[in-house]
């Protein structure tokens, strides 16, 4: 278990740097792509008992929409990593020029994967919350409680902000991301931004789930 959280906390990391394509440059960004390719595949090795499961079991309202989650995942994860071979440049350079339809495809993926990423985590929340509490040696308590209830309020006010901050919509369409400059520049403000993207997807599939699961 504790080597399953190390490899989804690094594929978490290394999704974040990859989306930093100003700080990590090119190479830089084709080597995490490969990175997460390798951290993906075990990910999926640790868990073929999912798609085993597939054709077994009654078909509910909660199990439909995790799979329509882990489906929007799994195709945007396969177009970022069939387009990014196809416009490599530094590893894999098959073709010496890049087409935009392609690299916008490739980036508005990456966005899908973004909002997946988030979505998908949010299904397993449930299972994640207690390791992490007992990591950092928590108790439940109503400190706690009161103090998760500050951090959603956080997560999902800042994911709001940076989705109109970052233009997601548009680059989801494809569109231009035309706009006004960020007032939170650098790296470390793209990671937060980012990472607040995804809890807030984060928290629309846990709390979906759980109306699901009231129906």
């Amino acid at each position: 278990m504790k080597k399953r959280m190390l490899i989804d906390t690094a594929m978490l990391l290394t999704f974040l740097l990859l989306l930093d394509y100003r700080f990590v440059h090119n190479k830089g960004h084709e080597i995490l792509g490969i990175l997460f390719l390798v951290l993906a595949l075990i990910h999926n090795r640790w868990n073929l008992s999912w798609y085993r499961s597939l054709l077994r079991g009654k078909w509910t309202k909660q199990r439909l929409f995790s799979f329509l989650v882990n489906l929007v995942l799994i195709v945007s994860f396969l177009t970022v990593m069939v387009t990014g071979l196809s416009i490599s440049m530094t590893v894999f350079p098959f073709h010496p020029h890049m087409s935009f339809r392609i690299n916008g495809l490739h980036q508005a993926a990456g966005f899908f994967m973004l909002l997946s990423v988030g979505l998908h985590l949010g299904l397993h929340w449930n299972a994640i919350l207690p390791r992490l509490q007992r990591s950092l040696s928590l108790k439940k308590s109503k400190v706690l409680t009161w103090g998760n209830r500050m951090l959603l309020l956080i997560i999902v006010s800042s994911g709001i902000y940076f989705s109109f901050d970052y233009h997601v919509a548009s680059h989801l369409l494809m569109l231009s991301a035309r706009g006004t400059r960020s007032l939170f520049s650098g790296p470390g403000w793209f990671l937060y931004g980012h990472l607040m993207i995804i809890g807030l997807y984060a928290a629309v599939s846990y709390y979906g789930q759980k109306l699901l699961q009231r129906r």
